[in-house]
């Protein structure tokens, strides 16, 4: 009812272009795309193409309406709604001796190949938050997909520090084996950003609720903030 008086209220149609900077976000993203254009077909829904270390700076070129990040962008000009936490957990090989310890802390990684996707360090947050503040570089090795990621771990190439729900079913099929990250574990979040002001177009406001929506029913082990 209230998006029908929304609708009636702001139109039914515009345009909403959504950039990522996370390489998981897919996962998710592409099913709330889907519910929301059900609930807005008149409204262009597209997402700008790639990926981006900083797309908060394209809500300023205006060339996207809405970016999800990972950290919180409030300022004069860009609101950020929450969106979900969850927990980053290391990946290793069946085999790998520190996968008989219950957590790894930041010193098990310097002997190690940290895999990653190729992006900044203060994108990634095992460097800003764990391995960065302890001075541990690793040695580092980079792929853009996530099973090319698995298959490296499993290999016994290296250690990586993925999503849980990113990696749940391959964890459940016995792939590669999962470990918190220090003894309290290691919490990511993501945020919606977009123009300030817009938060309140009736569309948009439900697109970051749908996104919500349908991280909870589809991702493992995720918290709405």
């Amino acid at each position: 009812t209230e998006r029908a008086i929304a609708k009636l209220r702001e139109g039914e149609a515009g345009q909403l272009r959504i950039a990522v900077e996370c390489h998981t976000c897919f996962d998710w993203l592409m099913p709330a795309m889907d519910t929301f254009r059900s609930h807005w077909p008149e409204v262009e829904l597209d997402i700008v193409s790639g990926f981006h270390a900083d797309p908060v700076g394209l809500l300023y070129d205006n060339r996207a309406d809405l970016a999800i990040v990972s950290e919180a962008e409030d300022s004069a000009d860009i609101t950020s709604l929450p969106l979900f936490r969850f927990d980053m957990v290391a990946l290793l090989a069946n085999d790998h001796p520190l996968a008989a310890k219950p957590f790894l802390e930041a010193d098990d990684f310097a002997g190690e190949t940290l895999i990653t996707y190729p992006v900044p360090d203060e994108m990634l947050d095992l460097m800003k938050k764990v391995l960065g503040p302890a001075g541990i570089k690793p040695q580092r090795r980079t792929s853009e997909l996530t099973i090319a990621i698995l298959q490296l771990v499993a290999s016994r190439r290296g250690i990586a520090a993925l999503p849980r729900w990113s990696v749940q079913h391959y964890l459940e099929k016995g792939y590669v084996t999962a470990r918190p990250i220090t003894a309290g574990g290691l919490v990511a979040e993501l945020h919606a950003a977009v123009p300030k002001g817009r938060e309140d177009t009736a569309f948009v406001a439900d697109f970051v609720e749908t996104m919500r929506e349908i991280s909870v029913l589809n991702l493992p082990g995720v918290v709405l903030m």
